[in-house]
């Protein structure tokens, strides 16, 4: 009797598991490509628009190609060089806290969360950062306004600048651009402190020249 019990309970909860089995639709599993980048971590995890952020993951290929940043929906421009395992960028204008990812062909990483903790305001080449170069204060043009193989009368003037220690204008990477290099004379280079001869750029003009060159050095 005790047999036939327990077949008897087996074979019910066989038939309870089979009918509960049948009922509904199956859950489908999330299928993330096995090629997608992976970010591991993005550092500092929060800061300013302009500030330089390095992200540090795989799979992001050896070159950028086509593959992009993003702080949500708005891209940024990667600065430096792009490995598989490393790429640095600045927080985009008009960021707010949100999630950074990387797409390399089409395929977008997992997230990682930055926090913004201050805004800039957007700064305007033709309104903020021409008037520094063709303006008396400083008397840019008097040197490069299309001698010494620099111009600096207009935006696709400066923008094809160039020189013997890379280019005079990066955009989004300030640090890295010889215009700014040149101006600040407690990282001076090479050669002469510019204006050469005339008065030292002042704090407040310097500071709108790199964050137009951080945020993207637009056209604006």
């Amino acid at each position: 009797m005790k047999g036939i019990f327990l077949f008897l309970i087996t074979s019910s909860l066989l038939l309870f598991v089979s009918a509960c089995e049948d009922q509904g639709n199956p859950v489908t599993p999330l299928v993330v490509p096995s090629n997608a980048p992976i970010i591991v971590t993005v550092a500092p995890d929060s800061g300013s628009i302009g500030d330089t952020i390095t992200i540090k993951g795989t799979k992001f290929g050896t070159t950028q190609g086509s593959s992009s940043i993003s702080f949500g929906s708005i891209a940024a421009t990667p600065i430096g060089p792009w490995s598989d395992t490393l790429v640095k960028t600045v927080v985009p204008v008009n960021t707010v806290t949100s999630i950074v990812t990387v797409t390399v062909n089409g395929n977008k990483s997992n997230g990682k969360s930055f926090k913004v903790l201050g805004t800039v305001s957007a700064v305007s080449f033709a309104n903020d950062v021409l008037p520094l170069f063709t303006g008396t204060t400083y008397g840019c043009t008097g040197c490069h306004g299309g001698q010494n193989n620099l111009s600096l009368d207009s935006y696709s003037q400066v923008m094809a600048g160039n020189s013997n220690h890379g280019p005079v204008i990066i955009a989004g990477n300030a640090s890295g651009s010889v215009l700014v290099k040149k101006l600040r004379t407690a990282t001076l280079p090479f050669g002469a402190r510019m204006p050469f001869g005339g008065s030292q750029v002042s704090d407040i003009d310097l500071q709108k020249i790199v964050d137009w060159i951080n945020q993207g050095a637009l056209n604006n």
